[in-house]
């Protein structure tokens, strides 16, 4: 039997040997991503991304500042310990994550306690954005493509910013010079700093979440982004907000959620189900010539480009212009070149 077949077959000696290969893996990959990190001017990437079958483990690695005014920056480890198929005895799997850690910490050369380590397991809702308490909040600001961002590594599962989105947000920077952008299911507003970087007219940020809204908001003034006309925050059910809205835009961003069951909202979001709909309305809120930029991590929506229509405005016989991007937008630090897909509809002219 093989180790991710049984439990059974844990012994500390098979845990040395993985905890060995983890470090020769760790090592090769970090001597070529810290000089494509700093080439890149980013702060925050991905180390590891369960390159060892038998090793389940997504390690990120944050180059993190306390303050805006700190001149140094902190090294920390973010680990994610991925849901085995089978029962594993708890002490056995504490005993293993460990020495994994510490395999990590030494590759990287910083304490343990420099270490958070989390369980992803097979999420639903709004569970894996649900606030977790633990003792100390480790937080801080790391640096990506010139800009600032808040992260959190211990009081949730995911850190505020989503480091595979890392192109998607360049693309949008450099194509929203003079253009109104609207980032849909904004989670931290990442994408609309991005935009108003690129001197978009205006940006617009819509989600459900009143913590990442003010999370969002923190982000747009630590990259002095304080024009509160200009940049809007808009509590709201996207769906909600798109079939009331009488705005148009240049630039949308839809990478919505698999699944939302939020208990603010009487609806449920199946994304695998809901996807043309939301689209769909999505399109109709474009300026003639503009652009949703559609991405998605589920691995089981089915895209079908049949089902896009064009807002009853335009005139009969043009068309959509639908492309997917997804190559162009999968980044350097991420091995799974299947952490999202992404679609560029244009609307004709």
């Amino acid at each position: 039997m093989s180790y991710e077949s049984s439990s059974a077959n844990y012994s500390p000696e098979k845990t040395e040997y993985q905890a060995q290969l983890l470090k020769n893996r760790l090592t090769k990959r970090f001597q070529h991503l810290k000089k494509w990190a700093r080439r890149s001017d980013v702060g925050c990437y991905r180390l590891y991304d369960k390159d060892i079958p038998e090793i389940p483990l997504a390690i990120d690695i944050f180059f993190m500042q306390e303050s805006p005014s700190a001149s140094e920056a902190e090294t920390y480890l973010r680990i994610y310990l991925y849901q085995r198929p089978y029962e594993k005895d708890e002490k056995e799997e504490t005993a293993w994550l460990e020495a994994m850690i510490q395999a990590a910490a030494q590759v990287v050369g910083v304490s343990q306690d420099k270490v958070v380590a989390k369980t992803r397991m097979r999420q639903r809702g709004s569970d894996q954005y649900e606030k977790q308490e633990t003792q100390d909040s480790i937080t801080g600001i790391v640096q990506e493509q010139g800009h600032k961002f808040f992260v959190n590594l211990s009081n949730y599962l995911d850190t505020g910013l989503f480091m595979d989105h890392r192109p998607l947000r360049k693309i949008v920077e450099q194509e929203a010079q003079g253009k109104a952008v609207l980032n849909l299911f904004c989670y931290t507003a990442s994408f609309s700093v991005y935009a108003a970087a690129g001197g978009a007219s205006r940006v617009d940020s819509v989600d459900l979440s009143n913590t990442y809204l003010a999370w969002g908001e923190k982000n747009f003034s630590l990259n002095g982004f304080t024009d509160t006309e200009k940049y809007r925050f808009t509590r709201s059910d996207v769906a909600q907000f798109l079939k009331d809205s009488r705005d148009s835009w240049d630039i949308i961003v839809l990478d919505p959620p698999t699944f939302s069951n939020s208990k603010k909202t009487k609806d449920t979001l199946d994304i695998n189900r809901d996807w043309p709909k939301l689209v769909n309305v999505a399109i109709q809120h474009l300026n003639p010539g503009g652009t949703l930029y559609f991405s998605t991590n589920s691995r089981q929506l089915h895209f079908d480009e049949g089902l896009l229509k064009l807002p009853a405005k335009e005139n009969d016989g043009a068309q959509l212009a639908v492309k997917d991007i997804t190559a162009a937008t999968i980044p350097e630090d991420f091995r799974n070149q299947k952490i999202h897909r992404c679609w560029k509809i244009t609307l004709p002219k």
